[in-house]
This record gives C-alpha cells, structure tokens and sequence, in this order.
C-alpha cells in the first residue's frame, strides 16, 4: 500500500517527512523518493556505516525490471539500506534523468502498491500537472505539507480543491487528502489551527495530521540515522509517531496483515539492502 507525500508550492518538507514516517513506522516499510523536481534524499541521507548510498539500484532500475514480460521481484530489492534503518528506494537526482522513467511510472506505481510493504513515497510539490500524480492516485493517503503562513494557506486552499477532485469518486469511502503544517514550536497551536480554518472555509474533507516542527538539527540527526531521545527535545521523532498513528486510525487498512514472503536469493542477486 502506498502512502503518497507531497509539498505545496513554495513548502519544501515532503523528503523529510516521508523519511520521519518510514523511520517511525512500527511494520515493514519502504521509503521511495519519486520527485520530478530530481530527489535529493540521496546527498543528504547516509547509507550504511555512514558512507554515501551506492548509485544503484535506483527507481530506474525497478523501471526496467517492471517493464512487460520481465520476471516481477520484491520491491525491497531494489532499496539500499539507510543509515536511520529505513529501506531507502533512491529516485533520480535530476530532471532529465527522471523524465526517463515517466512512461513507466504506470507499472512502478502498480509494483508499489503491491509490494508486501508499506511504501511511503516522496511525490515532491504535487499538484494535477504532476508527472508523478498517478502514483497519488493509487495511493491511500496522500499527505500535503504546508506552513500556516498567509501566502501558503492561499496555495493550499487551492491544492486541495484540485486534489480533492482529482481523488473523489465512488470508490472512495473517504477523501484520501491529509495535510502536515511545518512551523515554529511557539506557533504550532496557532498555525494548526488556521490550516484546519481554510480547510473549512472551503469545504475540504482533508485531515490535519499535525504540526512537523521546524528543527534543522533533529532533521540532521535523523538523516544521519543518530537521532536519539537525548538529540529529540524538538520533538521531531514524537511527532513522526503521532502523523503514524493518525494516519492508521484514520486509515485502518494501512495496517491489514501483508503477506511477508521474500525470495531472499532475489536480493543477493540484485545487490538490495540486506535484512
């Protein structure tokens, strides 16, 4: 199953929060970065031992591999291993490069919301021209990241009325649409508050899941796989835990048993992150 995150426009945050969800997630997980803007989780995550993640495999390396009549393999092989203990499945670091698999992002969204994990991917700024939207469609939560400032709560009233008819139809029992609000500690409570106001005004059945606190130092610490209690005081890693138990109260069949079966003679083969 795939949980889909983006960021609004001019809101960076999408990266960081899909590897907060990952980290705090109590399953087996996969964190996939699927940016057309080009990701940049793999210059700033460390691999294994903290040395510098491997330049394959890639997205583009699960894109081949899915292309018709290929044999299909476990998703997880294709994610190397992050240092915060995240399967990581590295997009493409530019543009060009991930124009590449956009005629394939059909079958990689099909790959991933079959895989036996939950993968929570990184769509970058999303919005209805996305390359990367489709994978927003087959997703069962799709989570926006804001700030409560003036300007980005006029973005959002506007993301979310296109999101939400872009998501709705009879097959939904609920709107798919959650929003995380990035701000300052002092002003969580407030910009909270009018994030939920504009959502509101406009009608939108989309869930505030919290408050991402603005928090350089956590956020270099969890990159770097030595976030502890001790480095935590901002709270990043409480908060990556209250977004996980919003979104499986809200969401239930995010945590419906999955088979757990794995051709581990697979992820030799393909050089995957090792268990």
């Amino acid at each position: 199953m795939i949980i889909a995150i983006g960021s609004d426009k001019g809101s960076p945050g999408a990266s960081t929060l899909a590897l907060l969800v990952g980290a705090c997630w109590p399953g087996e997980r996969i964190v996939a970065e699927i940016d057309p803007d080009g990701a940049d989780l793999p210059y700033r995550v460390a691999g294994v031992n903290g040395q510098p993640l491997a330049a394959s495999p890639t997205i583009t390396t699960l894109a081949v591999d899915s292309r018709p009549g290929a044999e299909q393999r476990p998703v997880l092989i294709y994610t190397q291993a992050a240092a915060c203990g995240v399967p990581l499945l590295v997009g493409e670091t530019s543009t060009s490069r991930f124009a590449r698999i956009v005629p394939h992002l059909g079958r990689i969204g099909d790959a991933l919301a079959a895989s036996n994990e939950t993968v929570v991917v990184d769509l970058g700024r999303l919005h209805v021209g996305s390359p990367a939207l489709p994978l927003a469609r087959g997703a069962v939560a799709v989570v926006l990241v804001t700030r409560g400032d003036t300007a980005s709560l006029g973005h959002l009233r506007e993301r979310v009325e296109e999101l939400g008819s872009e998501f709705g139809g009879p097959h939904r029992l609920r709107s798919p649409l959650a929003v995380v609000v990035r701000a300052q500690r002092r002003d969580a409570h407030a910009a909270e508050s009018r994030v939920s106001k504009v959502l509101s005004s406009v009608g939108s059945p989309a869930l505030v899941l919290g408050v991402l606190p603005d928090d350089p130092a956590g956020v270099e610490a969890l990159l770097a796989g030595s976030a502890t209690r001790r480095t935590n005081r901002s709270g990043l890693l409480a908060a990556g835990r209250h977004f996980v138990s919003r979104l499986q109260a809200s969401w239930p069949e995010l945590t419906e048993p999955r088979s757990a079966s794995l051709d581990r003679s697979a992820l030799q083969a393909v050089g995957g992150t090792r268990l």
